[in-house]
């Protein structure tokens, strides 16, 4: 999501020299189950990291409660950069779907950096009469309710209940498992539709058991080259998709976080990095420190806004 926000470092006590940072093994916390998309990017990304920073950058999956419980764990470590989290959206879309989060989303943390975003893809069972996103559209606004989306948690739910924002169009949402799982129901035609990353539905498209509509990108992406944008079918301001980053606690000395920073970044521009991130859908980030806790801060806020407009109710 493309929005902007102000930021502000809070003054907290620091933690540790930084001068010296890293002091020992880095742990890397992922709030998802292996072989999720935040395990995969995380463990493409750790060893070039250890190499630059000297230390081993250590891979913990702490799967569990839509990944509050990796979230927790990082947000609750000692403020001093030796513990960071791999996260997609999870992050910022919690403190807008729960009533009661066991870590303050401003104060506890402190984004590093963009490792990039894949944008969301809106794809249909072949059966849905619809060529292209617009007539997707005209036929949810003829039939209020009678299209139904699967959603492969908060994030692809959110998606749904934003494109119903920006159309003003009435669908169902079917929940499902993850992400895989919903696709899989669009394939089959338990679902009609999904707007999810573009690596879900990659398998599928191959055997032409869906049909992507658009990319809900800025440009098309290298995995879906024939896929039109949402822009290019006029759809302006209606980008999404799942970013992408590192994390760690805040109240971390803004030296350690410049440090992770800048070495992310030089490890995302690698041509190696570069094409793996590609290669599953993902436009490489390149943030700075400052600009990426912007962009966090705005999420924060937008989903909220979402939330509230589409009016889903927060649980505890």
């Amino acid at each position: 999501m493309r929005l902007t926000a102000a930021v502000v470092f809070l003054a907290v006590p620091l933690y540790g020299a930084a001068a010296d940072y890293p002091e020992r093994n880095i742990v890397a916390v992922v709030p998802f189950a292996a072989g999720s998309s935040n395990d995969v990017i995380a463990r493409r990304v750790s060893p070039p990291l250890a190499k630059a920073l000297g230390q081993q950058v250590i891979v913990e999956n702490r799967p569990g409660a839509d990944g509050r419980i990796g979230i927790e764990v990082m947000a609750k470590a000692a403020p001093d950069g030796h513990t960071i989290l791999f996260s997609g959206g999870a992050v910022a879309l919690i403190p807008a779907l729960r009533k009661n989060v066991p870590w303050d989303p401003a104060r506890n943390i402190q984004p590093v950096a963009e490792l990039g975003t894949i944008p969301y893809v809106i794809a249909v069972n072949p059966n849905v009469p619809a060529q292209n996103v617009n007539t997707f559209i005209k036929l949810a606004a003829a039939q209020p309710g009678k299209l139904n989306g699967s959603a492969g948690g908060n994030s692809s739910e959110l998606a749904i209940a934003l494109f119903r924002i920006k159309t003003d169009t009435r669908m169902e949402i079917i929940p499902y498992r993850g992400t895989g799982y919903a696709a899989l129901a669009v394939a089959t035609g338990e679902a009609d539709f999904a707007i999810m990353d573009a690596s879900a539905w990659l398998p599928f498209m191959q055997s032409k058991k869906v049909r992507a509509l658009a990319v809900m990108g800025a440009k098309r992406i290298a995995a879906m080259p024939d896929v039109p944008t949402m822009r290019e079918a006029g759809w302006t301001n209606h980008d999404s998709g799942a970013q992408f980053g590192i994390f760690t606690t805040g109240g971390t000395p803004m030296s350690a976080v410049r440090r992770l920073n800048a070495e992310i970044n030089r490890i995302v521009a690698t041509p190696e990095v570069t094409k793996n991130f590609i290669a599953i859908g993902m436009e490489p980030g390149g943030m700075s420190a400052e600009d990426f806790t912007r962009r966090y801060r705005a999420d924060l806020a937008m989903w909220k806004d979402v939330v509230a407009r589409a009016k889903i109710p927060m649980t505890d």
